[in-house]
């Protein structure tokens, strides 16, 4: 075991306090004299070579642990294109998510200070929904919320969870949330927050104007139905965490020129059925929160509206999308006029980093030269740093608009 003595003791005692307490304070010190401290914890002790600087690189901006990858919900508007994972690269291995918890918690004891201080949160997925399957492991299964448990117990970061509901018939899914609930009562800094996605881009909302296209009433408001109840469900369960202001909603649709049924109008109607639902499940309980009520959550705002990016292009114009397109690829001409040394110094200052199921490290960062509205159209970029997981099996990439080369 390397151990903090000698001469790397002593130049950790030299490190001034207001380093320690910065943010990303391993940007901030000369790492070469700490190079070999990192060498013999699990997570950086691989035949890749884990060095510091790779470790600074993950440090700056990390905001997503990856536990699963994949999602069935299908939603048309997806700004990640997300897709069904293939069979046996659904989640991570619990053990290398404790792996990766192990090796900065026991990094930044080393160091005497927070080397991940910096991070607000950690977002648990990228392109996925976690609600529905459990986290594999080398000796049993997993929730999500033992993970996010952990992942605050070992880091003090709060995770960050995202979902777009899941299937009423689902006991799995349905008491992973109301574990989830007991945990946040209990703690509630042990999420960042709960952000629910309700929109009309669903795959079942897709079923229901399908059906109606078809004349098939009966059929949509079959498909329409089961949305609506599923989403009231989920404000139900998640009910008190509203109240302690760590649950929000994702509120998508279109703008006014596009087709019925995403528009800002039909996304409207579709939020007032999920709210009655809502209010025949919980009664005059939901009237307390202003924030739940129709009135005040569809009134137009901007951020509402989708970006032509991943599969939302298809409800832009032809010319919408190619002035996207236009603007993707100067963005990517000026990436490629750069050096490696001057790329990795833009994404380590300016990206956010990821981590996947399989330890592969990725970066993301707007494009600056492509317009939005309100969500940055952004590029992900694949790195050679690869941490020392268990389980470091082949998975899809992380979508992005324009590919950009690895680095």
């Amino acid at each position: 075991m390397i151990k903090t003595t000698g001469r790397i003791s002593h130049q950790i005692k030299l490190i001034p306090t207001q380093i320690k307490t910065a943010e990303f304070p391993l940007t901030k010190i000369n790492l070469s004299r700490f190079e070999v401290i990192q060498s013999d914890i699990p997570l950086f002790n691989s035949k890749s070579n884990i060095s510091l600087n790779d470790i600074v690189f993950i440090t700056k901006h990390l905001e997503t642990l990856n536990l699963f990858r994949g999602c069935r919900v299908n939603c048309s508007h997806c700004l990640k294109n997300a897709k069904p994972a293939q069979k046996g690269s659904e989640t991570i291995l619990f053990e290398d998510l404790e792996r990766f918890l192990d090796g900065f918690k026991t990094l930044s004891e080393r160091f005497g200070f927070n080397v991940l201080n910096g991070t607000k949160y950690l977002s648990i997925v990228d392109d996925s929904n976690p609600s529905d399957i459990p986290i594999k492991g080398l000796t049993g299964q997993h929730s999500v919320v033992e993970a996010m448990g952990l992942i605050y117990q070992k880091l003090q970061i709060s995770p960050l969870f995202v979902t777009s509901g899941w299937n009423q018939k689902s006991k799995y899914a349905q008491n992973n949330a109301e574990n989830l609930v007991k945990m946040v009562k209990t703690n509630p800094d042990s999420i960042k927050d709960v952000e629910i996605s309700i929109n009309p881009f669903t795959g079942l909302m897709e079923k229901s104007r399908e059906a109606l296209e078809s004349k098939n009433q009966e059929k949509s408001e079959f498909f329409r139905n089961i949305y609506t109840s599923r989403m009231a469900n989920v404000l139900a369960t998640f009910i008190d965490l509203f109240n302690l202001e760590k649950a929000s909603i994702i509120y998508r649709h279109t703008n006014n020129n596009t087709k019925e049924g995403i528009n800002e109008l039909e996304t409207r109607k579709l939020y007032e059925e999920i709210y009655n639902k809502l209010h025949k499940i919980i009664g005059s309980k939901v009237e307390s929160l202003p924030q739940l009520k129709p009135e005040n959550l569809t009134k137009f705002d901007k951020k509402h509206l989708i970006e032509p990016s991943g599969r939302a292009r298809k409800f832009f114009s032809k010319e919408e999308n190619f002035k996207e397109q236009s603007q993707l690829i100067a963005e990517a001409l000026d990436w490629e006029l750069l050096t490696s040394k001057e790329k990795k110094e833009k994404l380590q200052d300016f990206a956010v980093k990821g981590i996947d199921i399989n330890g592969q490290v990725y970066a993301t960062m707007p494009a600056n030269k492509v317009d939005f509205v309100n969500t940055p159209i952004e590029m992900t970029v694949p790195t050679n740093i690869q941490l020392n997981y268990i389980n470091n099996i082949e998975t899809a990439p992380i979508y992005s608009d324009i590919e950009l080369e690895l680095i």
